[in-house]
């Protein structure tokens, strides 16, 4: 039927459209996606006011704070003056910058304050000005950087060293904190789509609330190469970020970052829909069956099931909720098993392990003859390279001291054994619970029609 339904009324696609078209109301509360961009800009004002922006991890046994906050720099000047024994000239240089850098921080302040009054009310029509204040608490993040770089080439100049990359990164003395960063963060991922969040006139009509049907898979596309891109460059520019400018001493922010990267080629499925709760609550409930498998097993070392579980959730459910299974259980497993510098890399490679099984068994199983023996396969030389490799070159990096040939050789001897143990676990896993649980997931799919690889 065309236009009308069952019932002689207008279809819901039509209706649906000219109340989008005719309906300038905008939804309010706390419930709707306008409130995104208003609580970034929250989040945005509290890390300016409250958080640490600049470190200096040798004030750490010093009268002085080690972190200060943006409005408070004059003290971390007087801080390396007194540790450094620079000359009142540059800590008096120092001060006039940091009094420019609080001006504008206060500017950054009414900017924000601002929009979130606005946008509370008028929603849509404080997309400008939300755009504004987002760019301008970006450019405060990179005038704080500009300070910090002017900084440690100062007192590198004092002591007699080069400035080279490593002297102003990751030998520097001056460090910016991961509140720093969140601006620029917050600011990548709103510009592009503020104007859209801040539009809920589609949330005012009730149709907005329909199911909608997934768009069937046509195989490896576009989408599944931009993921393959976002996978392989975004997420390891983000660890290298830590390790070169945060020193590795922000292992949360960064693995923040991983999972909000995570999410963007798993929400890239959905295409112009939105997901339904039933969606990504499948996602969670396999990444906390991870979790819970690793600590279940936690008296054995490395025989743990959860490569086993991120393999099989990216055969059922798409190479992208595999990575995002991977990385999310890497990282809540770490809350019980210890945070540090490693759970970026953790993360990452156990997403890796998960999206390249997506890839590589979808659509196979039940037209491969031996597809269970492949499968296993899979899961053991992919743990043992792909994810021992990773895990084992992460220890080199993060190792005290220069790496050299004989440390290099040492990590990856010595890694090896509880490697091969991860691998046969993962192997064992598979064999036992694969096809159960794939069986399970595919009735959950068929059922109610989510996540089709």
């Amino acid at each position: 039927m065309t236009g009308k339904d069952f019932a002689g009324q207008p279809s819901a696609g039509k209706r649906f459209r000219r109340l989008e078209a005719s309906d300038s109301y905008q939804a309010r509360g706390m419930d709707t996606q306008a409130m995104i961009p208003v609580l970034a800009m929250g989040a945005e004002l509290i890390s300016m006011l409250c958080f640490g922006w600049v470190s200096v991890p040798e004030l750490k046994f010093s009268p002085y704070p080690m972190t200060e906050k943006l409005w408070r720099l004059e003290k971390m000047a007087e801080g390396i003056e007194w540790n450094y024994q620079t000359p009142l000239s540059m800590t008096e240089a120092a001060g006039v910058t940091a009094g420019f850098l609080r001006a504008g921080m206060a500017a950054g302040f009414l900017l924000g304050v601002s929009f979130i009054i606005y946008a509370y009310r008028k929603k849509i029509k404080a997309a400008n000005l939300g755009r504004l204040a987002f760019l301008w608490n970006a450019f405060m993040c990179l005038a704080a950087f500009a300070w910090v770089l002017d900084t440690n080439m100062a007192l590198n100049l004092w002591e007699g060293r080069n400035n080279t990359f490593k002297t102003l990164t990751v030998y520097s003395h001056v460090q910016l904190t991961a509140a720093a960063y969140v601006q620029i963060v917050i600011a990548l991922f709103l510009l592009p789509s503020i104007g859209t969040l801040l539009d809920t006139r589609k949330e005012y009509a009730a149709e907005y609330y329909q199911a909608r049907d997934q768009a069937a898979d046509r195989g490896i596309g576009k989408r599944t190469m931009l993921s393959v891109v976002l996978i392989l460059t975004a997420i390891p520019a983000v660890i290298l970020f830590g390790i070169f400018f945060l020193n590795d001493r922000s292992d949360y922010f960064i693995s923040v970052c991983v999972v909000i990267l995570s999410m963007i080629p798993f929400f890239m499925v959905f295409e112009d829909r939105r997901p339904q709760a039933r969606e990504v609550v499948v996602i969670a409930v396999m990444a906390g069956l991870g979790v819970a498998g690793r600590m279940a097993f936690f008296m054995l070392p490395q025989f743990k099931p959860m490569a086993a579980i991120v393999i099989i959730t990216g055969v059922s459910l798409g190479a992208e909720a595999g990575f995002l299974s991977g990385a999310l259980a890497g990282f809540v497993s770490n809350f019980f098993f210890g945070q540090g510098p490693w759970t970026p890399w953790q993360m990452f490679a156990l997403g890796i392990i998960g999206f390249l099984s997506g890839l590589l068994f979808r659509r196979k199983r039940g037209k491969w003859k031996y597809f269970r023996l492949w499968l296993c396969m899979y899961g053991g030389v992919s743990v043992l390279v792909i994810y021992g490799l990773i895990m084992d070159t992460q220890g080199i990096l993060l190792s005290l001291g220069s790496a050299n040939k004989a440390l290099i050789l040492s990590v990856y001897v010595s890694g090896f054994p509880m490697n091969l143990i991860h691998g046969t676990a993962t192997v064992i896993f598979l064999a036992v619970l694969g096809e159960p649980m794939m069986k399970k997931l595919d009735r959950i799919k068929k059922k109610y029609g989510i996540l089709e690889p």
